[in-house]
């Protein structure tokens, strides 16, 4: 195990004991990170869902799989080329009746979560960092407000020192697919173009390549 991987295996144990007070009785275990500690690009999400609740990692469920076709259709390999992890490590739920439901993290949670985070970033020291939704974008750059609209496909600085690129979360993008779906086929294409820019940034894709393949599809 490297010195950087052995780091973040007692990061995770540190998180795990110090955030199960957070857990709820609905709720498994802490979510952290996963993939290739000294790779470039960091995604980052906002918190996990059911799915990753129950298999205590990050993006697994719908909104995760269609995270990981994106990054298929690009040539680009999750366990190889990325570090996937969100900014809050527990599934923020609320109770419906006899059904859960996933919430916006609150402020507790966030707070929390924060340390384990920000020294996650420390350990894995990505060259980018891919913000993936508005909670995500709005803990890490520090605003209590911010319209996707407005920051979606930009360049922003974070405390990090660390290049940042907000773009929608995939969850929003499969609600619009029921709703609206021509809006949704629209988002899906700068969501991959977006992921596509972080990843030339981050040097895990070569541009003239992906534009070459862009070529030959035409």
């Amino acid at each position: 195990m490297s010195e950087k991987a052995a780091a973040l295996e007692a990061l995770r144990h540190e998180a795990e004991t110090a955030l199960a007070p957070l857990l709820t009785p609905d709720q498994t275990q802490i979510v952290f990170g996963e993939g290739n500690p000294d790779a470039p690009l960091m995604l980052v999400g906002e918190a996990p869902g059911p799915q990753e609740d129950r298999e205590g990692r990050p993006f697994v469920g719908k909104s995760g799989q269609l995270l990981e076709q994106v990054l298929t259709e690009l040539g680009l390999d999750r366990s190889r080329d990325v570090w996937v992890s969100n900014v809050v490590k527990v599934w923020p739920t609320r109770r419906h009746g006899r059904s859960l439901r996933t919430r916006p993290p609150n402020a507790a949670e966030r707070r929390a979560s924060w340390p384990f985070f920000e020294r996650e970033v420390r350990i894995i020291q990505p060259k980018v960092l891919l913000l993936i939704g508005g909670t995500a974008a709005k803990t890490i750059l520090g605003r209590n407000t911010l319209r996707m609209r407005d920051v979606r496909g930009t360049w922003l600085d974070t405390p990090f020192g660390i290049p940042a690129l907000v773009t929608y979360h995939p969850s929003y993008i499969l609600r619009m697919q029921g709703m609206r779906p021509e809006e949704a086929t629209q988002l899906l294409t700068q969501f991959r173009n977006d992921v596509r820019t972080a990843a030339e940034r981050a040097g895990v894709l070569n541009a003239d390549v992906t534009n070459a393949g862009e070529r030959d599809d035409c």
